[in-house]
């Protein structure tokens, strides 16, 4: 597979020698990065393609588009090199605004279609939602800000994901994107550098959940509330977790559905391993995570992944977490413990 240059007026091309192969990585985070990084040597056969690497030109792989957004120049001597980082095109989602607000119950593809009324800058978007998971959510104010941070609002209040295919944007339930592998993670066994934060601070085995009221009562819902059991309460008892109070909701098998995908029923992990085997792994898999200790045999979402695809022989560094929370707060998280 061949890294390439392109110039930002898209009339020039170059395919890229001279690249120090160790270097070259490829970083996905969830809803968050998606960038490489390589370092380029200027040699006497790639002064044209070494010329291309320039800020705001734009670098080729794997069918999908990067640009040049950071970038350090070295000189030893005769020797001169480029550090660089490329981020995925669809960090242009920064160079959109919106300056319209809206207020009221809207869905995930209303926002979208109001955050991008203003102009689409050549981004184009579809919402996959197969079971329906997606409802209406109550907004207030929202727009006035840039594209991606308007987006970020979205994924954060829908609980959504972003899949993007150079500037055609797919958005998915969390829970419905990334396949289930087989290939596990047994901890201490088949990785090499490995760091995790295990912990049951908010482990919970029973949850119980509120919908919408009679507009005409307020003391009558549209369903009685409904209360949901984890079979692990066999194991770890009755443990309560904060109610789920949302008047979205006015079918009980949906919030029964919401409930299940709330409750933190199982230790909380968070944490990186370098694996001893290559594996075709991608971001947002669930693979096996195995910890003994605490007879954790769970399937775990990867949230962040690091590839090295010029160097076959070394396999990814892969972060993994079963929390709800952001892959930004996972990683302070981490680093505040000690554990990164």
């Amino acid at each position: 597979m061949e890294l390439i240059a392109r110039n930002y007026e898209e009339t020039v091309e170059e395919i890229l020698i001279g690249i120090d192969k160790e270097s070259f990585e490829i970083k996905h985070e969830q809803n968050e990065i998606d960038e490489l990084t390589f370092t380029i040597n200027l040699n006497g056969r790639n002064k044209i393609s070494y010329d291309l690497v320039q800020y705001e030109n734009y670098i080729l792989w794997n069918g999908q588009i990067y640009i040049i957004k950071q970038m350090t120049e070295a000189a030893s001597g005769m020797s001169l090199t480029k550090d660089v980082t490329a981020m995925h095109i669809s960090i242009e989602l920064k160079d959109g605004y919106q300056y319209d607000e809206l207020t009221g119950k809207r869905s995930v593809s209303q926002l979208l279609t109001h955050v991008f009324k203003a102009g689409d800058l050549g981004f184009s978007w579809e919402v996959i939602d197969k079971d329906n998971q997606f409802v209406t959510v109550e907004q207030e104010n929202f727009g006035s800000d840039n594209y991606k941070k308007l987006i970020d609002e979205i994924l954060d209040d829908y609980d959504a994901i972003m899949i993007a295919d150079n500037k055609h944007l797919y958005f998915y339930p969390r829970g419905d994107y990334g396949n289930v592998v087989e290939d596990q993670i047994r901890y201490k066994y088949n990785t090499d550098d490995v760091s995790f934060d295990i912990d049951t601070l908010e482990l919970k085995t029973q949850i119980k959940g509120f919908g919408k009221k009679d507009e005409d009562n307020d003391d009558k819902y549209y369903f009685d509330p409904i209360t949901y059991t984890s079979p692990k309460a066999e194991t770890w008892g009755i443990r309560i977790q904060d109610p789920v109070q949302d008047e979205r909701y006015t079918v009980p098998g949906n919030m029964e559905k919401r409930l299940k995908k709330d409750l933190q029923d199982v230790p909380e992990i968070s944490g990186t391993v370098t694996l001893k085997f290559q594996s075709d792994l991608h971001i947002y898999d669930y693979v096996p995570f195995i910890y003994e200790p605490l007879n954790i045999n769970e399937y775990i979402q990867i949230v962040g992944l690091t590839e090295y695809p010029m160097q076959p022989s070394k396999p990814p560094n892969v972060t993994l977490s079963n929390t709800k929370k952001t892959m930004t707060s996972i990683l302070a998280s981490l680093v505040r413990k000690g554990v990164l």
